[in-house]
């Protein structure tokens, strides 16, 4: 029995057992490596160091940092909520695709083309996450059903009007004509990717956890998450919170898409633009136990990791399908870690632990659960 006193604070322990899963999923993807490639040594230093190598190849990482961070944003709001909705994809489509449609308009050659297109895609990303939290509040559909239908009507119809109506009519093209230069996101680093986008993800974080942390409706829809019964107790209106959690993960999915489709990556509609990153912030979520302060972090240190092994794939010998191998042995231990302390936040008092005071996030103090009370 340890010692009062002697314990590791609860944060220093969350970032060893972290980092202690990070050397494990690293020392198993070497042994992958050394198995496929005839020099493991050169290709596991490009994974470990090639993000770093130029501007270019950090400028790539900290773009795609910034993506996963509104990806992870966006499902740890309702994760927050104890809703298991995955909509952030299809929400992003049609973010995209308004941002896009504004961009395209004769707004898109004024200086109102960014912040309208911001606008537009958070409206209607909000709309789309407002529909499946009305379907979940009042008739009781599952959010996880519900949400992934609706990411596959959305990735088909904005495929459709994109082939038939957007592109130039004629073409065939699967992409929109390039965006005018008013319409594309202003790069904050010449030469890199890094652009308006880095700083619109560095604002959601802290505007989501002033909303969750330090309002009443982010009181709520946490207090609904963790306690639905006490919840209703204490006079919350717990269908409305779950359409509030499910718009606000909505608002944040449309603002991907539109971070994504004008900034200077891209810069045009083109199917097939979001590339699963609204997938991927699942793990960030998880891993960072959906605190939005943390998600920036955890997106930088997943990004660095992605982007190695894009980077190992292009510039040694190790196949493609052995970079997918490695990046899902990593995204494996790493979130397993995260989802275990998740597990034992959702049941505080499990066989063999003392009873301790259940918490939110963002470490605020909860009432426990009804099942955990004596």
């Amino acid at each position: 029995m340890s010692r009062p006193g002697r314990e590791l604070p609860g944060w220093a322990a969350e970032v060893g057992r972290t980092l202690l899963a990070v050397v494990l999923a690293l020392a198993v993807a070497f042994v992958v490596i050394l198995a496929v490639s005839a020099e493991p040594g050169a290709a596991f230093r490009t994974l470990l160091g090639g993000p770093l190598d130029s501007p270019r190849t950090i400028g790539v990482w900290l773009d795609d940092a910034a993506k996963l961070t509104i990806a992870g944003l966006a499902l740890a709001v309702v994760f927050q909520a104890r809703l298991f909705a995955l909509g952030a994809q299809g929400q992003a489509y049609v973010g995209g695709l308004a941002a896009g449609v504004v961009a395209l308009s004769a707004v898109g050659q004024s200086p109102l083309a960014v912040p309208l297109g911001l606008l537009a895609a958070a409206v209607v990303g909000g709309a789309y996450g407002w529909l499946p939290g009305v379907l979940r509040a009042r008739f009781g559909a599952n959010e996880i059903v519900s949400t992934l239908m609706l990411n596959y009507i959305a990735i088909d119809v904005f495929a459709w009007l994109l082939r038939t109506r957007i592109a130039p009519a004629g073409s065939g093209l699967t992409r929109s004509a390039p965006f005018p230069p008013p319409a594309v996101y202003p790069t904050l680093v010449p030469g890199t990717r890094i652009d308006l986008g880095f700083a619109i993800a560095l604002l959601a974080a802290v505007v989501v956890w002033f909303v969750l942390a330090r309002t009443t409706a982010g009181f709520a829809l946490r207090m609904v998450g963790h306690n639905p019964g006490f919840a209703r107790f204490v006079g919350i209106r717990v269908p409305s919170t779950i359409v509030l959690a499910m718009s606000l993960s909505g608002v944040l999915g449309g603002i991907l898409g539109a971070v994504l489709v004008q900034g200077n990556a891209f810069g045009e509609l083109a199917v097939g633009f979001e590339g699963l990153v609204a997938f991927e912030g699942i793990l960030v979520a998880i891993v960072a136990r959906n605190r939005p302060l943390v998600i920036p972090f955890v997106a930088l240190g997943y990004g660095y990791l992605r982007q190695g092994a894009v980077l190992m794939g292009l510039r040694s010998d190790v196949p493609t399908e052995v970079i997918a191998v490695v990046q899902g042995l990593v995204i494996l231990l790493v979130a397993s870690v995260g989802l275990f302390a998740w597990l034992r936040r959702a049941h505080p008092v499990l066989p063999g632990d003392s009873p301790r005071v259940a918490e939110s996030g963002d470490g605020t103090p909860l009432p426990m659960r009804e099942e955990t009370r004596a």
